[in-house]
């Protein structure tokens, strides 16, 4: 099982709107509304390293998500 920390940067949503929408995408398992850098910080679990991309994917799609920064935990 792999853990990816993803940090997304927003412009025209709110975190909390955004973070809602995140927790629905499959893999996702916590998400945090934060102050900072960035406006959302998602956490996920994956069988494997190549769903991380596909996740990034998912989440850019949500309205008001200009910028996803994977962080894969070795």
């Amino acid at each position: 099982m792999n853990v990816a920390f993803l940090l997304l940067s927003l412009d025209g949503n709110t975190p909390a709107q955004v973070a809602r929408e995140a927790q629905q995408v499959p893999g996702v398992v916590e998400v945090y509304a934060t102050l900072g850098e960035y406006d959302v910080v998602v956490v996920a679990r994956t069988q494997g390293t190549r769903q991380i991309p596909e996740l990034a994917d998912r989440l850019r799609k949500i309205h008001g998500v200009v910028k996803v920064t994977c962080c894969v935990a070795v």
